[in-house]
């Protein structure tokens, strides 16, 4: 009787380890420049050796939830924080969206230097230029949702 009391209790535990007690999650966060909601902006969270996306977009609030393409959740660490607002990117209100072929290639692009394949970012370049970027986030977050309080002239 009491063996088998251990496996079922073994069991219960790897169905509860299964099942996502990860310390990957995704991260929420809000976007605001000069004290204003930024809505359609494209959030990009930036890795010393990343191989999938981390990136969101804006609503109409201006937060987002950043997650990888693969919705696997972000792994414990800091990151360089990008944040643009694209005009003319062909979407709806002028959004990337980061899982599509086009807004891959995109983003590639404004992560390129001296490209000139990206259209003009409509918040200062600063928050734009991996090189520049004073914005980091640390994951797992201290509060939900992180702030970034954006200025129009940083």
């Amino acid at each position: 009787m009491f063996p088998k009391r251990i496996g079922i209790l073994l069991l219960a535990g790897l169905i509860a380890v299964a099942s996502g007690c990860s310390s990957k999650k995704p991260v929420k966060v809000l976007v605001t420049l000069d004290g204003n909601p930024v809505e359609g902006a494209t959030v990009v969270l930036i890795a010393e050796k990343m191989t999938t996306p981390i990136s969101g977009v804006t609503d109409s609030q201006g937060t987002a939830n950043l997650d990888t393409s693969t919705k696997g959740g972000i792994a414990p660490g800091t990151y360089k924080v990008t944040i643009a607002k694209m005009k003319g990117a062909g979407g709806p209100g002028d959004k990337i969206d980061p899982s599509s072929p086009e807004g891959l290639k995109m983003m590639k692009g404004i992560m390129a230097k001296g490209t000139g394949a990206a259209p003009k970012s409509e918040l200062p370049a600063i928050y734009n230029d991996t090189n520049s970027t004073p914005l980091t986030l640390k994951v797992p977050p201290d509060s939900s949702p992180v702030e970034f309080k954006l200025t129009a002239k940083p």
